[in-house]
């Protein structure tokens, strides 16, 4: 198994993910605690009431989810996303932020949910790599986050106006920033190259299908589907992975004759919930062209 699982899955929220709060006018937080306790019973610190004391609304059945501020989180403790998971909820403490405790009901991922618009193998592409360049301009500015405008990417892309850039794009940042990383788990790792579409399901051969891996990881993932595996184990997808996937699907749908065929339902809901590395968001921004 890959080192630094931490999910429960009740929670539908690993740690590490960017969150955003529901109740909050999309404000953006980092999942650091996943207490084993229902709302009805997580006292919240230097009070004598409980998560589900504060407001009536909240389901008592409901776990409670521990985040911080991304932003408080980003400029307060460096590096943390090269960090242990296990220690997140630690190093905010150290650093003095402060620790909102919340139903998981409350929170969201940010960019995860496929809209019922996203019909096609081309959308499905077009909408996940749209996400991609959304997340470069506004991972920095959470106040920027709009809708609008990650959909004037998406109709950009579908009707060709714009179009995906080269792999070597991915092949470029991967030897620049993700040298002696296991591009799976984030941990600093000796790593052999990994197939990201395994070639027992028709995965070529070359740099373009490739990315480093650990040894547990690659044993791991085996022959499964990127997508299924880092959801069954529930943490995020690092930015060159989910680049090159999108490019070989385009490839192979295109080759087939496919893109303008209806997307299963069984492939939407693969990308349900899919969060995007929050290291790899800060790399994007230092690569906008991307």
């Amino acid at each position: 198994m890959p080192p630094e699982i931490q999910r429960e899955p009740e929670h539908r929220l690993p740690l590490g993910m960017t969150v955003i709060d529901s109740d909050a006018g999309y404000d953006r937080y980092v999942v650091v605690g996943l207490p084993d306790k229902t709302c009805s019973e997580f006292p919240v610190p230097d009070t004598d009431k409980t998560v589900a004391d504060f407001n009536d609304a909240y389901d008592e059945d409901t776990p409670v989810v521990q985040v911080v501020s991304k932003e408080a989180l980003d400029e307060s403790v460096d590096n943390w996303t090269r960090n242990s998971l296990a220690d997140l909820q630690s190093e905010a403490d150290d650093a003095g932020l402060k620790i909102y405790s919340y139903p998981s009901e409350r929170l969201q991922s940010a960019f995860s949910h496929v809209p019922n618009r996203v019909e096609t193998h081309r959308d499905l592409i077009c909408y996940q790599y749209a996400r991609l360049t959304h997340l470069a301009s506004t991972i920095d500015h959470p106040d920027q986050f709009k809708g609008w405008l990650l959909w004037t990417k998406y109709n950009e892309l579908t009707s060709g106006e714009i179009t995906m850039s080269s792999v070597l794009k991915e092949n470029q940042y991967q030897l620049k920033e993700n040298l002696g990383y296991c591009t799976y788990c984030n941990r600093e790792s000796e790593t052999t190259f990994d197939h990201i579409v395994p070639r027992d399901s028709g995965g070529v051969n070359d740099i373009s299908n490739m990315v480093p891996a650990c040894k547990s990881c690659n044993s791991s993932k085996n022959n499964k589907n990127i997508i299924d595996w880092h959801q069954q184990h529930g943490f995020p997808i690092d930015r060159v992975v989910v680049g090159k996937y999108l490019k070989l699907k385009w490839n192979e749908f295109e080759e087939d004759d496919l893109l303008d065929e209806e997307t299963p339902n069984s492939v939407r809901s693969r990308w349900e919930g899919l969060e995007i590395a929050r290291r790899i968001d800060q790399a994007l921004t230092m690569h906008p062209d991307r």
